[in-house]
């Protein structure tokens, strides 16, 4: 029966500034990635293009992108954790003990799927591949939110005590999970707007 980890002081303390630091960085490389896509998305629009269009645009590629963001960061994570496979300090022993590396390929493969599908959007799938990725980024955002061994293990050990690198990387996948959940909702909710008024303007034909 597999145990989560306990919340308990840890036996190594993290420089807080440090800590800071690899924030502000992961903040800079987000601002920079998703920038370029708006500026992508921006420049690539043909002028026959709604500005409504535009914004569901930007928001499926934001959503897709950070989507694969999340994937190789995952899959980073992955190749850190096997090439840290004899470390027996205490961070490692509990890593191996709940799974190791099969979640993160798991969530690796999974976003790698969907942001293809939100950037590449397949004409077969239309917007129903959106609406997975909808329902995707927001499944994580809760489970990630009420699983205790995810994000409340981070910010009760992680922050403190974990290697520098594995700080780092679970600061980016936050920076690209709730990228993806904000511009995937957005866009949901864009469309659901754009249908309304459409329906409304076939009315009063």
């Amino acid at each position: 029966k597999m145990s989560w980890p306990s919340a308990s002081a840890p036996a190594v303390s993290n420089d807080g500034g440090i800590v800071v630091a690899l924030f502000l960085m992961v903040l800079a490389k987000a601002v920079v990635m998703f920038g370029a896509v708006a500026f992508y998305a921006n420049a690539s629009n043909t002028s026959q293009c709604t500005d409504a269009a535009r914004s569901s645009r930007l928001l499926r590629l934001l959503s897709g992108w950070a989507n694969l963001g999340n994937a190789a960061v995952h899959a980073l994570l992955v190749m850190y954790t096997v090439g840290n496979a004899g470390d027996a300090s205490e961070y490692w022993i509990t890593e191996r003990e709940i799974g190791g590396v099969a979640g993160p390929v798991v969530l690796a493969s999974i976003n790698l799927a969907l942001g293809l599908v939100a950037v590449l959007q397949p004409s077969a799938w239309g917007e129903s591949g959106m609406c997975v990725c909808v329902g995707w980024n927001t499944f994580v955002a809760v489970v990630g939110t009420a699983v205790p061994v995810v994000w409340p293990r981070f910010l009760a050990e992680g922050l403190a005590s974990w290697p520098y690198p594995v700080v780092w990387i679970w600061l980016t996948i936050y920076a690209c999970e709730l990228t993806a959940l904000v511009a995937s909702m957005t866009w949901y909710a864009l469309s659901l707007s754009l249908s309304r008024n459409r329906k409304r303007a076939e009315k009063k034909r």
